[in-house]
Order: C-alpha cells, then structure tokens, then sequence
C-alpha cells in the first residue's frame, strides 16, 4: 500500500486555516545557554526543531510565503539566510549553526530582520519576525519599548518564544504588548520541562501567525510527523493537502462560472415577458399602450413596439375634409 493511502485524517492532525501571505524571519538563540539540558534533548536542538517546524508550516500554507534565518548570538548578529521559499536550503542553514557566545544582541537582531524585510522582493508580503529565545536577556525595558514602538510603526509583526527562563517573562510581555497591532504579534513563555517544545509551539497562535477565516486546507500540526525523521512520510502529507487545496480552489471556480451563468439566464428571462406581452396585442391595445408610454414621457419606444399594421395605417393619407356651409340665423 502506498504512504500516501495509508495517512489517516486522524495522525495528520489537519487544522483547517487561512493564512496571509508573508515574509518571515526566524531568529534563533545559539549561545552558550543552548547547552543547557533541562528541556529533551537540549535548549539548543528544542529550538532547531521548533525552527525546523514552524518553517515548513509557513511554506506548506501558502508556497509563495518566505521564511529567512538569523542567528543572535557570537561575535556578530549574522543573517545566515535570506527569505526563501527553499525548506532544503533552510534545513542545510540550521544544520550549520554552532553554539557560541554568552548572550543574544535581541535589539540588534530585530533591527536587522526588519532592514531585510524591508528588501522583499514582494512588496504585498506582511513582514513578521519569530525569536526563538532561550538565554537571559540583558536589555533594559525602557530600551525594549523604544524598540517595540518603533516596530509597529513600520507595521512589523513580532512572535517570542521564551524557553525556560523565568526572568525574560515580564519585560518580553510588555515588548508585545506594546508592538502588538490587531492581535499580529504573540508570546509564548515555556516553563514545563517535561513538555517538547515544538509540540508546544505548533499548536500555539504563533504557529499560526497570520491566520484568518477557516476554509482552506492548512498544515499538519501533529509534531509527530517531523521531516527531517521522516521525509517520505511528511512529503506525502504535503502533496495530499496540496491536493485538497486544488480541489477546493477548482470547486470554487465551477461554482462561479454556474453563479455567472444562472444571472445571465434571468436576465433574459427578465426581458423575454416584455416582447411576449408586445406581440400577443390587438391592434387596439398597441394603440392605447402607445398612448399610455406617450403620456409617460417614453415615446421612443412606442415606435420600436408597434405593429405593421398600425406603421401601415399611420402612412396612409388622411381622408379629404368635403366642403361645407355654415348657416346662420338672422
């Protein structure tokens, strides 16, 4: 039996959503804190493998979305790759990552996702960074909400993933709280150490960044499936829904074509009773009709609408008036 017949509705785990199109950059935290085994396996391979997921799940949603990576920690702020559209390419990146330096440079890191954000390619894509935290930040508040400000003032949409540490929690909800804009930027603080990160992130609002109405098929949000385990199986996932999609978009294209269809019909049928009810008039009745649009003011169509016989009778000549006496009394 093949993968594909195999899948069940059940396992993929569908969610049914719409989601915008965009340009995203996903930064990651590759200091020294990503060592730390307190989260299965490490901070570090957590935050590979909810990078790994949330990519594929902004790419599987709408093939015309991009995702870029960063890296915030080291010598340098480094922008490892471009927003693409090429789920290899980004798996090579994160693979190429090492872990090194003490803490993120977060302003740093956002400053310069937005600048390539700002250097899409298509302009009509909404712009959105996801951070993938798990060091103690070292950035006052007060620098962080000039930060924040200046963000949602350029329209940038900002996720934060907080992994573990308890003391990032209150100065990163006051930076969404002031950046967030109709509910476009989200904050997720992780303490539970027995739980899988990405399984936690992927059934989050930050997963699904962007959404809107339900109708159109999504990504599968089982983190049960993970590409990089299991490419065989997580490519049939992905060709299914693509198929699903077709079909819906397919669907709604027939039903357009028969809406079209159907009004013109009434249109038709609407100026049909018209002519019917002109042809089936006497002679006299056209005459009075006639009358009746004249006094309306619409004579013009007095003349597309009367019969021969009265076009035949109108040329005819009039009678010759007999001469006459006019008597009167002395």
């Amino acid at each position: 039996m093949c993968i594909r017949d195999s899948i069940n509705a059940e396992y993929m785990g569908i969610l049914l959503i719409r989601m915008t199109l965009e340009a995203t950059i996903i930064c990651l935290d590759n200091s020294d804190w990503g060592r730390n085994g307190d989260f299965i396996p490490t901070r570090w391979e957590s935050i590979q493998d909810t990078a790994r997921v949330l990519y594929e799940a902004k790419l599987s949603v709408n093939r015309e979305s991009t995702v870029g990576l960063m890296t915030m920690a080291g010598p340098r702020v480094d922008l490892i790759a471009t927003p693409c559209t090429d789920d290899s390419r980004l798996s090579t990146s994160i693979q190429s990552i090492k872990i090194q330096g003490e803490h993120v440079d977060f302003i740093k890191a956002i400053e310069i996702s937005q600048l390539a954000l700002k250097h899409r390619q298509n302009k009509n894509q909404k712009q959105r960074v996801i951070l993938l935290i798990c060091s103690i930040l070292v950035e006052q508040p007060s620098v962080l909400q000039t930060l924040a400000k200046k963000a949602k003032k350029n329209g940038l949409a900002i996720d934060i993933v907080n992994i573990g540490s308890n003391e990032n929690v209150e100065k990163l909800q006051n930076f969404i709280e002031t950046v967030n804009n109709a509910d476009n930027s989200h904050f997720l603080h992780i303490e539970n150490r027995s739980l899988r990160v990405p399984d936690v992130v992927i059934s989050s609002p930050i997963a699904q960044s962007g959404a809107s109405a339900p109708g159109e098929i999504g990504h599968p949000v089982n983190s049960a499936v993970d590409p990089s385990q299991d490419p065989e199986l997580a490519e049939a996932i992905r060709q299914s829904l693509e198929e699903q999609k077709n079909t819906l978009a397919k669907s709604s294209t027939e039903e357009k074509k028969e809406q079209k269809t159907e009004e013109k019909k009434e249109e038709k049928k609407a100026e049909a009773p018209a002519q019917e009810v002109a042809e089936g008039l006497t002679e006299e009745e056209e005459l009075q009709r006639a009358i009746e649009l004249s006094i309306r003011g619409e004579g013009q169509e007095v003349k597309k609408e009367e019969s021969p016989k009265v076009a035949e009778e109108r040329k005819k000549p009039a009678a010759p008036v007999k001469d006459c006496l006019l008597y009167t009394s002395d």
